[in-house]
């Protein structure tokens, strides 16, 4: 397979995610419809009490609650997109990060043979033991012998996502930084970035998860059309990451003298 062909592991999985959050945009665009009433007169009253009845027969203990408000309803599904799109931004750039160490470790990189960018981004991993307020000085000192005995070993270089990605932080910012820290350029012109949507996106995240913000009151902040046109940016900008990631495995540049990245 040409490399230019090549996929990821995290790619089925991804466009998985990206439908279902599509599917969501859609119904809580039918139930806006519903509630407005269409044609020939068919409203949301009409079809959920109908259903209500029918899931009441069929399952008593399963509706706990009235006839729920259409407001309401499609109040938490956009909300609960806000928090979709943000999983898949945290899943894809996780994705991303894992396949460049993968790569390393299948081809048995050491310290020496990777590039600067990742050298230090080890380097930190390994040390941060050492920001525990109860390491002592054995412990630095058993950590530094360490590092140096996996240097002169040729050791293969180990890194994870978990250990250089801090989870429900991901803005536009962030993710940028954390690009350049491994030597990738992003290419952000004409990819969907815009650095103040993707901030919300892990505002509103944040804020729902921890009960700061009430489902309604997020969910009345944005329409359905605007959820459909945030996705579509959204799945632009992962896909130019994953370019910029695949061009950057390709042409090797997470080894030691590599080529240097594209500008942005």
């Amino acid at each position: 397979m040409a490399k230019s062909n090549m996929s990821l592991a995290y790619e089925q999985v991804y466009r998985d995610r990206l439908a279902e959050t599509k599917n969501m945009i859609t119904l809580a665009t039918l139930l806006d419809a519903l509630d407005q009433g269409v044609a020939g007169g068919l409203t949301y009253q009409d079809v959920m009490s109908k259903a209500y009845e029918e899931a009441h027969n069929a399952n008593p203990k399963g509706v706990p609650t009235s006839l729920p408000d259409v407001t309401l309803v499609s109040s938490v599904i956009r909300s609960n997109v806000k928090i979709m799109i943000y999983n898949i931004i945290e899943f894809s750039v996780t994705s991303l990060f894992q396949a460049i160490y993968d790569r390393l470790e299948d081809e048995n990189c050491s310290y020496v043979d990777v590039s600067e960018e990742l050298r230090a981004l080890w380097h930190h991993t390994r040390m941060r033991k050492l920001s525990d307020p109860s390491a002592s000085n054995e412990t630095a000192e058993r950590t530094s012998k360490g590092l140096l005995d996996e240097v002169i070993a040729n050791t293969t270089v180990h890194i994870t996502a978990r250990q250089t990605m801090s989870g429900g932080n991901l803005d536009g910012k962030e993710i940028l930084k954390l690009f350049d820290n491994h030597g990738i350029s992003v290419h952000t012109t004409g990819s969907g970035y815009r650095e103040d949507e993707l901030k919300d996106i892990k505002d509103r995240r944040n804020a729902l998860a921890h009960g700061s913000i009430s489902f309604a009151d997020a969910g009345n902040q944005v329409t359905t059309s605007e959820l459909a046109e945030l996705i579509t940016r959204v799945d632009s900008f992962l896909m130019q990451l994953r370019s910029d990631v695949m061009s950057y495995l390709d042409s090797g540049e997470y080894k030691a003298g590599g080529s240097v990245a594209g500008e942005a």
